[in-house]
């Protein structure tokens, strides 16, 4: 499926929602196109004719609430630091189209990470980062587990069972509501109720009515709190580490909708 990254339309666009394709994708050929899985590829931006941007999600296991920010799934720590299969003359080497590993103790659903990323967090071949097309259900502590990955990529430097591997969903699958005390990073505000596990559009850039866990000041930046917060709601910065949302263009009362300017888009 092929889908331009930009997308122009109309204000009603960016209040629909959608159910995943169906019949779902299946398992990609080793060096086939990506499993997409919703109407367009994760992370097409739209952008509208008053400048306003949004960003094409899945949505995570909780309804979305008008107003509220969205932040990254949360980490699943038995898909990170794994061990790539050991090595021979096709396995992992310089220009293979596919990675295999020891999978962690959990499992993952057909095609979970497709869209998202292999990256090699630890030498031989770390910092590089791999785009997946899909992959068959994992399952808990498999070996010779398989990730195929998206056209355009192979490894790039062969690696070993000494190198680290980390799953990463695409940022923008299974967006939950941002936490009290994060777990993930700032994407975007929900604009419509999307159903759980539906996807739609979530608001990145231009004036968007946000959620206010306290007094703001007009200007001043609104940011995520680390630790302490309200889930779901931006907050005026007290630290340097808050991530920003966007700046305060008209202050509404704590637990009220602040209009604010988003800057999670350029």
């Amino acid at each position: 499926m092929s889908s331009p990254s930009v997308m122009y339309g109309p204000d009603s666009l960016a209040y629909e929602t959608y159910d995943p394709v169906s019949p779902a994708p299946g398992v990609p050929v080793e060096g086939g196109s990506i499993a997409h899985r919703g109407r367009y590829p994760l992370g097409t931006q739209l952008v509208l004719q008053d400048g306003r941007k949004f960003r094409f999600f899945l949505n995570g296991g909780v309804l979305g609430v008008i107003g509220d920010v969205a932040q990254t799934a949360v980490v699943v720590t038995t898909d990170v630091d794994m061990t790539p299969t050991a090595i021979s003359a096709t396995v992992n080497q310089l220009g293979a189209r596919t990675v295999s590993f020891t999978h962690g103790a959990g499992t993952a659903v057909i095609n979970q990470y497709a869209e998202g990323y292999v990256i090699m967090s630890l030498a031989p071949g770390g910092g590089h980062t791999y785009k997946i097309a899909g992959h068959a259900a994992l399952t808990s502590g498999g070996t010779a587990e398989v990730v195929r990955l998206a056209p355009g990529h192979a490894i790039r430097e062969a690696i070993t069972i000494v190198t680290d591997i980390d799953l990463i969903p695409h940022p923008y699958s299974g967006d939950i509501q941002l936490a009290a005390t994060i777990t993930g990073t700032p994407v975007g505000v929900y604009v419509t109720a999307t159903p759980i596990d539906d996807f739609g559009w979530l608001a990145t850039r231009g004036i968007c009515g946000t959620l206010s866990a306290a007094s703001l000041t007009i200007g001043s930046p609104a940011v995520a709190l680390l630790s302490g917060g309200t889930a779901g709601a931006v907050a005026p910065a007290s630290a340097g580490t808050q991530p920003e949302v966007g700046r305060v263009v008209r202050i509404a009362a704590a637990t009220e909708f602040s209009a604010i300017f988003l800057t999670i888009d350029g």
